[in-house]
């Protein structure tokens, strides 16, 4: 497995190494940097293995160094389960931000190798665990990494319930519409065979979790056709874009985790 290395991070999400807070804070903002809760981390095992932030608008570079940020961790003492459940890897999602707009943030969440793709899980399967910018306990770290420990096994057992659970194409098909109405709400028409779309051929499986699986690439990684009408009669068809923003990302993938729990 690799991990990142400090310079790669810096490359890729500068702000994650941030030691201060942006200027406009009060004195009642805490600032906890990122790297002090990652050298906790990698105390108990737990190293980086993608790092992202958010996009900023021209002329903002200033705020870049303050941006909302997000680091995904694996722990090779996992390694082993990823086998059980088709070389997906169990993973702690880390959010933070220096500027004000976030608390600092765990999530628990899914690799899956063959895509390249992070999953996150809802927050009714494992509650997320915050840190707000006004105190910061060690100990506090420490717990929820042993937490998330604990509900690992749990994870695997509903990937594993997913994994058995076939799906005809009515109940596909169902599942994709019920995806996009949660995404989408109920006035965009949107292709659903799109949304299905198998990307490559280990993804032909009809079971509950490569059908959540392609759903999640393929609305993170948008070109879904969907169109709508105006109050005209007008209809103006257009192509979804790849979701880039964290919040986005998270919100898309813990709708679709609990989607899919729900039809187990």
């Amino acid at each position: 497995m690799d991990y990142l290395n400090l310079d790669e991070i810096r490359r890729i999400a500068p702000s994650v190494l941030t030691q201060t807070q942006s200027g406009h804070l009060s004195h009642i903002y805490k600032h906890i940097p990122t790297t002090e809760v990652m050298d906790i981390l990698g105390e108990n095992g737990w190293h980086p293995t993608q790092v992202l932030q958010s996009n900023t608008q021209s002329g903002g570079e200033a705020r870049i160094p303050y941006k909302k940020h997000i680091v995904r961790f694996r722990n090779s003492e996992n390694d082993n389960i990823a086998k059980e459940i088709g070389d997906t890897f169990p993973e702690i999602v880390l959010t933070n931000s220096h500027n004000g707009t976030s608390s600092f943030k765990f999530h628990v969440g899914l690799f899956r190798l063959v895509c390249s793709n992070g999953l996150v899980i809802a927050d009714q399967t494992f509650n997320q665990y915050k840190i707000r910018h006004k105190g910061f306990e060690k100990s506090a770290v420490i717990d929820t990494i042993s937490e998330v420990t604990a509900n690992i096994p749990m994870v695997v057992g509903k990937v594993q319930e997913m994994m058995v659970k076939t799906m005809t194409d009515t109940q596909q098909k169902e599942f994709a519409k019920q995806a996009v109405i949660q995404r989408w709400g109920e006035e965009r028409w949107v292709n659903l065979n799109d949304v299905l779309g198998i990307r490559r051929v280990v993804d032909k499986s009809n079971d509950l979790w490569t059908v959540f699986n392609r759903v999640q690439e393929n609305m993170l990684k948008g070109g879904i056709l969907t169109s709508t009408t105006d109050s005209k009669g007008i209809i103006k068809y257009n192509k979804t874009r790849q979701i880039k923003s964290i919040d986005e990302n998270l919100k898309v993938n813990k709708m679709l985790w609990s989607l899919s729990e729900s039809m187990v």
